[in-house]
């Protein structure tokens, strides 16, 4: 029997929120070296901007499921999309990392919220508890998955806030249609939430989800400063590039409905997503074609691994609100854990890379057939372009402008920039490497979170 269309409706804002939330736990990755450039401050300083976001949703996720239970889950959704949009304005209109940083947690009080509150409006909308643990897990996955292509598409065309003032219409039409059920709350007489106990959780898929998740934070974030500060290409042809992976998620779905097993599922997810990474830790070139592979192999695990965790954690457990808060929890802790594991060694790499690549453009400029005074014009032209850039990945352009007027010498010295700027992209590459190879360990450590597991997950 089809269910009404007003029920359709309220299951469609539903896990737009949850996609809405959950997507902004990454929206923001392509946009980071826009930021970074635009507000004056480091690689390791603008990671906070993701960071922020994931620790405290992680800390907040379990707590509102509380409240969700006590006060009603309507009514503490709609509390948590006001308060996310007045994070997200908060956002838009900062002018300085601080005050991002501090509206990015208020977004993230906001949607922990409203996500935990969702998964205790889902189950009667869709008249089955496991259908609506899957539809909440999918829709967080898909969110989380798109939200770099949305960031960096938005971010080019017309500007890096306007990722967060975007966000604030959609959250006020979401709230709208959860104003009737708010209503019926109100209206109701009986105690809103039974006094259920909440049970303990389900601590291998959630370890196991924390583990996948910190290997995550490299394909969402290393990849895109990569391409972006690494490889010098713009935000909407990274987010063309980065669109692979929730690409090869989605088409990953009819695969993962004919594994009845969810352990095997999980197991399946959590190598590809380990030997994506590993690839892109091998890069023999910089190209976006390199990347391709990796990335369908890290998107087809993600779209295996994640849902069949989620399911896992939730399967049986009621409260379903509560557990819903603790794979929130295992999740966005794994994004902190690997941001913090992974941005220290890439920075690290970086610089030695980087003093590599300038010693190795130091002899391609002293063995140049260039005058020995446009050698040295040059170098203190050089000299004055990496200072400004220092602790990035240094775009050289601007120190070979002008060009000689005269044809040898101009073929000369686009030569050599060409040289200097392949050694960069090598050294660019070589930089994320040993991180991405780090991130494909934690894909391959959740597989002992997964042999912790004694039965087996049926969906």
């Amino acid at each position: 029997m089809d269910r009404p269309s007003g029920s359709r409706l309220i299951t469609a804002a539903l896990a737009v929120v949850v996609g809405l939330v959950l997507a902004d736990s990454s929206v923001v990755v392509l946009a980071l070296p826009e930021i970074y450039r635009q507000l004056d401050v480091s690689v390791s300083a603008v990671a906070w901007v993701l960071i922020a976001f994931n620790l405290v949703l992680a800390c907040a996720a379990v707590p509102f499921a509380f409240v969700a239970r006590r006060t009603g889950a309507a009514r503490s959704a709609s509390l948590g999309l006001v308060v996310f949009a007045a994070g997200s304005v908060g956002c838009a209109a900062s002018g300085a990392i601080a005050p991002l940083i501090a509206s990015r947690c208020v977004q993230a009080l906001g949607g922990a919220a409203a996500v935990t509150s969702v998964l205790e409006l889902m189950p009667p909308a869709l008249g089955s508890e496991r259908r609506a643990a899957t539809l909440w897990a999918t829709a967080g996955a898909l969110g989380a998955a798109l939200g770099p292509a949305a960031g960096g598409a938005l971010t080019q065309l017309v500007s890096w806030e306007s990722i967060f003032w975007v966000q604030v219409p959609v959250a006020l039409v979401l709230l709208a249609t959860l104003l009737p059920s708010v209503r019926r709350e109100r209206g109701a007489a009986e105690v809103l939430a039974e006094p259920v106990p909440a049970g303990r959780p389900h601590l291998a898929a959630n370890l196991a989800l924390c583990l996948v998740s910190a290997a995550l934070a490299a394909a969402l974030f290393l990849i895109v400063l990569l391409l972006i500060e690494g490889w010098r290409h713009s935000p909407i042809a990274a987010a063309i590039a980065v669109s692979a992976m929730p690409a090869a998620a989605l088409a990953s779905r009819p695969l993962a409905r004919t594994v009845a097993d969810g352990r095997a599922r999980a197991i399946a997810g959590a190598v590809l997503v380990a030997g994506g990474l590993a690839g892109l830790g091998l890069l023999p070139r910089a190209s976006i074609v390199a990347t391709l592979p990796s990335q369908l192999l890290v998107g087809v695990g993600l779209g295996l691994v994640l849902s069949a965790l989620t399911e896992a954690a939730l399967e049986g457990r009621a409260p379903q609100a509560i557990h819903g808060g603790w794979t929130l929890t295992a999740r966005h802790a794994g994004v902190v854990l690997g941001l913090l594991v992974l941005t220290p060694v890439f920075t690290s790499d970086l610089v030695h890379e980087r003093s590599a690549a300038e010693q190795a453009g130091t002899a391609a400029l002293l063995d140049s057939p260039l005058p020995p005074l446009d050698k040295i014009d040059l170098a203190g032209r050089l000299h004055d372009v990496l200072a400004t850039q220092h602790g990035k990945v240094p775009v050289i352009g601007a120190a070979f402008r002008p060009l000689p007027s005269d044809p040898i010498e101009r073929r000369r010295t686009l030569s050599l920039e060409a040289t200097m700027q392949d050694q960069l992209d090598r050294a660019a590459t070589h930089a994320f490497s040993a991180s991405f190879l780090i991130a494909s360990g934690f894909a391959l450590a959740a597989l002992a979170g997964l042999a912790l597991a004694r039965a087996r997950i049926e969906l």
